[in-house]
């Protein structure tokens, strides 16, 4: 498998998430130390609060998903490793985040790190946990949000990146959910789209490519307009 990855857009981002949260901690400390030393000036410790709190959950937010070493990325490129030169694996290249293109069709991938039991019921999505750990999921932006709406969101945003750049037709995109966590248990029923652990990611894909492939002349019409691979992961 080739893999193409935005490298300044996910180095921007890592340098952001590695700068944000430091800074926003000691703002937040700072803040508190000013309204202990002196509390008249009952200002700064407000707007340090937020500031602060603000800038650590930005942190939060880009360390989750550019520095962490179980990234989306890196997660999903280490779950795919082993797929044949015939594909090629996109990073923050396309509309979508992750794109995996070859001889059987295209897929979209909404990746999620979540830990524990997660439950679908027709595209309804929940983790039972009590108020508290909740609070402490949200607070570390480790929620696990609606999946089958972000991916849902990210085929059509790629469909009509593809309508406008093609003469060749529509292309069939398949958006696939991946859990990459190796505590993740997944209980679903009644998902209008496919989820997958990690884990099992690359037997999936080998079983749906037998059900067949992309006309060739258009297989030649993505790679004209898609980024050139350059190295194999």
């Amino acid at each position: 498998m080739k893999v193409v990855r935005n490298e300044a857009y996910i180095r921007r981002r890592a340098t952001i998430g590695n700068w944000a949260f430091p800074i926003g901690y000691i703002i937040l400390i700072l803040g508190l130390v000013t309204s202990l030393l002196y509390p008249q000036l009952a200002l700064i410790p407000v707007l340090a609060f937020f500031v602060g709190f603000g800038l650590t959950q930005i942190g939060i937010y880009y360390i989750h998903r550019f520095v962490r070493p179980d990234r989306p990325e890196a997660a999903l490129t280490q779950a795919l490793k082993g797929l044949d030169d015939r594909y090629v694996l996109y990073h923050y290249m396309l509309p979508a985040a992750h794109v995996l293109i070859g001889p059987d069709g295209v897929r979209t991938f909404v990746v999620k790190w979540q830990r524990g039991e997660i439950r679908c019921r027709n595209d309804r999505w929940s983790q039972p946990m009590g108020p508290l750990r909740r609070f402490l999921r949200w607070m570390a932006q480790d929620t696990l949000g609606n999946p089958t709406r972000e991916a849902q969101l990210e085929a059509e945003a790629l469909r009509r990146y593809f309508a406008r750049h093609l003469d060749k037709g529509e292309v069939p995109i398949q958006p696939v959910i991946v859990f990459t966590h190796p505590e993740a248990r997944l209980d679903v029923e009644g998902s209008s789209i496919p989820v997958v652990h990690g884990r099992k990611l690359k037997e999936w894909l080998r079983k749906e490519a037998r059900q067949g492939t992309l006309p060739r002349d258009l297989q030649e019409a993505l790679w004209r307009i898609l980024p050139a691979p350059d190295s194999e992961g």
